[in-house]
């Protein structure tokens, strides 16, 4: 499953990229993207997921030293990875400049180095980055929310 989130992953900033030298978010086809009640619940949901994610990794952290059964909420982690790209696509089909570049990037950064985390000496290598990507994209997508709200 791992090798289906980097490959969606790949695709996913590969369609932004082209998105945003093609002017996709200015094309007729996807003039629904710009709608703010679409682009409020879009990137609701995006954030939902982000957060979820967050949720299972502190609660895999928390339960798994207690002894608790956390282990078959693992796959979960990875199953949402799955949806995150598509939901990116679904909630902006290009790169924004600035912050709006930086943020779909460091998610698929993070879901890239994500992937990549299979045994002790993987983990040893690849977690601070999956952990560093995903911890800017928390940030970033709070700061983008604080500005949409703000500013609209």
């Amino acid at each position: 499953m791992k090798r289906a989130v980097r490959g969606l992953g790949w695709m996913a900033g590969l369609m932004l990229l082209i998105g945003w030298w093609a002017g996709m978010d200015t094309w007729e086809a996807l003039a629904f993207q710009r709608i703010p009640v679409y682009r409020n619940a879009s990137g609701a949901f995006l954030l939902g997921l982000i957060l979820f994610q967050w949720g299972l990794s502190l609660g895999r952290a928390v339960f798994q030293k207690t002894g608790s059964r956390w282990g078959r909420w693992v796959n979960w982690h990875v199953r949402i990875s799955l949806i995150l790209p598509w939901a990116l696509l679904a909630h902006s089909v290009s790169l924004g400049w600035g912050l709006l570049a930086l943020l779909p990037l460091s998610l698929l950064a993070g879901s890239h180095f994500g992937t990549l985390l299979d045994g002790p000496r993987s983990l040893q290598r690849f977690l601070a980055y999956h952990v560093g990507f995903s911890v800017l994209t928390l940030a970033l997508a709070l700061v983008h929310l604080y500005s949409v709200v703000m500013y609209r």
